[in-house]
């Protein structure tokens, strides 16, 4: 009777011990009981002081994800979309070919053999592509794209392309930002637009701790135009810039000052001092807050927008400078009316100096925009437009009588209007006093879409005209080719280009950017775009 007593107690005695060992884990007299296994590996992590593993892999899942780990996620896609790319087209070229595996013995054969090729070909062929994006991203490498560009087709030269009035006086100057969805535009009344491209909504950018700027209503413009009847060039602005991640919007004129915003929100940020007269052009080093300004008091001037801060003077123009560019690259290029660009060397503390023509070529550089990073296209004030190479210190090209009545170019728009628009942009320019100078055929702006051969230049004379850039055997930059032109009523102030080449804005007034020359009232002050067409 006591066997069985005593058989119960030493098996009870064996469960606890078991209990007791480290981790739960059964000792090795314990007996496969699997009625009580259940028991022994539910408990296994029941140790004070260890995690248990399911509610470990959830703590992981919750994790937020942190900003290295989303650019490598998102590299990943990049890469994955294109190496899914690659091998689509590979699969096309196969299917034409006619290749199969029909056959058995030698084909599979053929088959295992060609499967090492094809992928080594594929990731050189991924490795080329990634290589190139980062060429152009750069701006060392131009994309092929004036030759695939056509023209919008217009019955009447008087209405052609879109024209949206937003400023009282002339707009001066226009700015687009870089994903081609939103432009900005200033105006001598001291006035500043946002423009959305899909829709064509304009939105005022005010004065900040104005009860009737929140509402929309604020005639005075912004907060440091004061004003009054001998004040004009004071108030107005004459330059405009976005940064490359449309984060940060530059404005500056007569006041002296940079005026910095925030471009979403459309709220003031703060004012840089500094200039010692109007302020004439405004450029953000593409993928940084890195902006430089030009000014008449003929210095160009660096600031840290990110630190809100004063960097550095340039010195060496010997007149006013007018306008500048800068790329990605530590280097700016700037034009003015001492008929000079320079090319500036941030990191040597250096520059390059590039003459155009003798002294009475012209009477000044009037704009000036970098082509890639080290070609870049300008325009004078006597119609001529030139095009510019670090690699020589003369143009590479000139093109005489671009723009004015008697244009010596044969840049007629024949294949972007209709019959009978050529002869009308005669009537698109301003009838001009006798004793008034021809200022029509001063190049008042040019414009690139980055990266690309394609070329814009506005002025006077009723036309927007495009510009392909030629290239000589050896691969360099030749020339410059008329594409054809655009109607534009107006003094062609500001110009842009889209990324994508599907459109050109420009910041069109009634008057010059820098005077009061000449006028035509029959102009609209704002904004005008023209859409482009790609063939495939």
């Amino acid at each position: 009777a006591m066997a069985p007593k005593r058989q119960a107690a030493a098996a009870a005695a064996e469960k606890v011990s078991a209990l007791k060992t480290k981790g739960g884990k059964r000792s090795k007299s314990a007996p496969a009981d699997p009625e009580h296994d259940d028991f022994y590996l539910g408990d296994s992590d029941d140790e004070p002081g260890k995690k248990q593993a399911v509610p470990q892999a959830e703590e992981e899942e919750e994790a937020p994800e942190t900003a290295e780990e989303k650019r490598l996620r998102l590299a990943k896609d990049y890469l994955s979309q294109l190496q899914a790319n690659i091998e689509d087209d590979h699969d096309d070229r196969r299917g034409v070919t006619g290749d199969s595996d029909s056959d058995e013995g030698e084909g599979e054969e053929e088959e295992e053999g060609f499967r090492p090729s094809s992928r080594t070909s594929g990731k050189d062929r991924l490795a080329a592509l990634l290589r190139n994006d980062a060429a152009q991203a750069a701006g060392r490498v131009a994309r092929k794209l004036a030759h695939t560009v056509t023209l919008p087709v217009y019955a009447d030269a008087a209405t052609a392309g879109v024209a949206r009035r937003g400023h009282r006086l002339p707009a001066t100057a226009v700015a687009l930002a870089s994903d081609d969805s939103a432009a900005w535009t200033v105006s001598k009344d001291g006035s500043i637009c946002r423009w959305d491209i899909a829709t064509g909504a304009k939105a005022p950018v005010h004065r900040p701790g104005s009860a009737k700027a929140a509402a929309g209503t604020d005639p005075t413009g912004p907060e440091w135009v004061k004003r009054g009847p001998r004040l004009a060039s004071r108030q107005a602005l004459l330059a405009v810039a976005v940064s490359s991640d449309g984060a940060i919007l530059a404005v500056g004129g007569g006041d002296r000052r940079v005026h910095i915003f925030d471009a979403r929100a459309g709220a003031f940020m703060q004012s840089f001092p500094g200039h010692r007269d109007a302020l004439t052009a405004l450029a953000f080093r593409e993928g940084t807050h890195q902006l430089f300004s030009g000014s008449t008091d003929r210095t160009v001037k660096m600031w840290s927008v990110d630190d809100r801060a004063y960097m550095d003077t340039l010195f060496g123009h010997q007149a006013e400078v007018l306008s500048i560019d800068v790329g990605r690259q530590e280097r700016a290029v700037s034009c003015g009316a001492d008929r000079t660009c320079r090319v500036w060397k941030i990191p040597d503390e250096s520059q390059l100096v590039f003459k155009h023509g003798s002294a009475g070529a012209a009477q000044a550089l009037e704009c000036c925009r970098y082509v890639t990073g080290t070609e870049w296209v300008s325009g004078a004030s006597d119609g001529s437009i030139q095009l510019w190479t670090q690699l020589k210190r003369k143009p590479v090209a000139i093109i005489r009588g671009a723009h004015g009545p008697n244009a010596t170019v044969a840049a007629t728009p024949t294949a972007g209007v209709s019959a009978g628009c050529l002869q009308e942009a005669s009537v698109l320019q301003p009838e001009l006093p006798a004793s008034a100078p021809d200022v029509t055929g001063w190049v008042q702006s040019v414009a690139c879409s980055r990266g690309t051969d394609l070329v814009a230049s506005g002025a006077g004379d009723g036309a927007i005209r495009l510009w392909q850039i030629t290239s000589s055997k050896a691969g360099n930059i030749s020339g410059l080719a008329p594409l054809g032109a655009l109607p534009a009523r107006g003094w062609v102030n500001g110009l842009a280009v889209a990324r994508s080449g599907r459109f050109v804005v420009a910041a069109m007034g009634q008057e010059p950017r820098m005077g009061r020359w000449a006028r035509d009232g029959a102009a609209h002050n704002g904004l005008l775009l023209h859409q482009l067409t790609l063939q495939e």
